[in-house]
């Protein structure tokens, strides 16, 4: 079951070991599998990259991941019988999602087509119990959205994240970083609320991501693509659903997982409120992601990235401080600063670094 306690830290370290060194091995000959086939990135006058660079790199993330989680499964398979269902259905969504995103970064889909695909499988994960049936409010309370609602919001935000962690993947290894910071802080979570299978996926994910990283950081020699960040997207989703909105341990459940992937989804909500603005598509890049604004302001790659990583550090942090001290006052107060910070900075790089006109472009970014 998913909360189930006592897991032997040497477990955990063998699970971590294991993914990392799979993702340090298979990706090198992912890259050279790809610059040989011409499965390149190349630049233009919206990306930060000045040469062609290989993007299947997803694929040493998804295959470390699955062969540590099913190593996982079978070192501790005595207390995970109850599992069985939650990660057919998972497996399930998540080969849609990482066939959809090899197709993309091999040959090119439409975000449209992407769309109804991150949305299936969204529905897969609802069949199979990830559903959000109710949200937990400070000062609020427990909201039973029920079916009628549930389903949708739930579809809401498994799309959602797919697409925020997609979103800010434009810089060699933000998305890398976010993400392994992201999936520590529910990997905490996971452990002290007893949640033994997602603890495990989370930790996987970390190690599958610093063995990537490795390749992926600044100057990269290979981007993790779309079956990357639709994958993992999709997987921090289907653990935060558990983690807390299926939680009844953790009293600020629907404010906690908001401050942890509070960087992408800022940058999203950013995103889409300024396309839609500016009548665009809200799956039309434009080029001015936070990241982008960053470098306009002379800084280098690693500079951005590292203060990225920061305020990512910051956001994660806070929501770990509200899942875990379970106070609804500190919930409110920590939630409130956050949302001040994000709009002071925001404001500060509009004012540094002023909207330009965009180029047109057709896939979402």
């Amino acid at each position: 079951m998913f909360y189930k306690r006592g897991v032997p830290m040497v477990i955990y370290t063998i699970l971590f070991l294991c993914s990392c060194l799979i993702a340090l091995v298979i990706t090198p000959i992912l890259r050279r599998t790809a610059t040989e086939n011409g499965f390149l990135d190349y630049p233009d006058e919206r990306k930060i990259h000045k040469s062609a660079v290989p993007r299947i790199g997803g694929v040493a993330i998804v295959i470390s991941s699955f062969i540590s989680i099913t190593l996982g499964y079978v070192l501790r398979r005595h207390d995970l019988t109850g599992s069985v269902v939650l990660l057919a259905g998972f497996s399930l969504g998540a080969a849609l999602v990482v066939i959809l995103g090899i197709l993309d970064d091999l040959w090119g889909v439409s975000a449209g087509k992407k769309f109804i695909g991150q949305v299936a499988a969204a529905l897969i994960l609802a069949a199979f119990g990830f559903t959000i049936r109710k949200l937990n409010i400070p000062f609020v309370g427990v909201i039973d959205l029920g079916w009628k609602f549930g389903i949708p919001f739930s579809i809401f935000w498994i799309v959602g994240i797919i697409n925020a962690i997609n979103f800010i993947d434009g810089m060699d290894g933000l998305a890398t970083g976010v993400i392994m910071l992201i999936s520590s802080a529910l990997f905490v979570v996971s452990v002290i609320t007893g949640q033994l299978l997602a603890g495990i996926v989370c930790l996987v994910l970390v190690g599958s991501l610093v063995g990537f990283l490795r390749y992926n950081f600044h100057p990269a020699s290979i981007f993790m693509g779309d079956c990357g960040t639709m994958f993992l997207g999709f997987t921090l989703a289907a653990v935060s659903i558990k983690v807390f909105f299926q939680n009844p341990s953790i009293t600020a459940s629907s404010v906690a997982p908001v401050l942890i992937f509070g960087l992408p989804i800022a940058d999203a909500t950013w995103a889409i409120t300024r396309r839609l603005s500016r009548q665009m598509s809200p799956f039309r890049a434009d080029g001015l992601h936070i990241h982008h604004r960053l470098m306009s302001l002379d800084l280098t790659q690693r500079q951005a990235v590292v203060i990225l990583y920061a305020v990512s550090s910051l956001s994660a942090t806070a929501g770990l401080v509200v899942a875990l001290t379970n106070n609804e006052k500190s919930a409110v107060v920590i939630s409130v600063f956050m949302l001040v910070v994000a709009l002071v900075g925001i404001t500060a790089l509009n004012s540094a670094a002023p909207f330009k006109p965009a180029e047109t472009q057709t896939s979402a970014v």
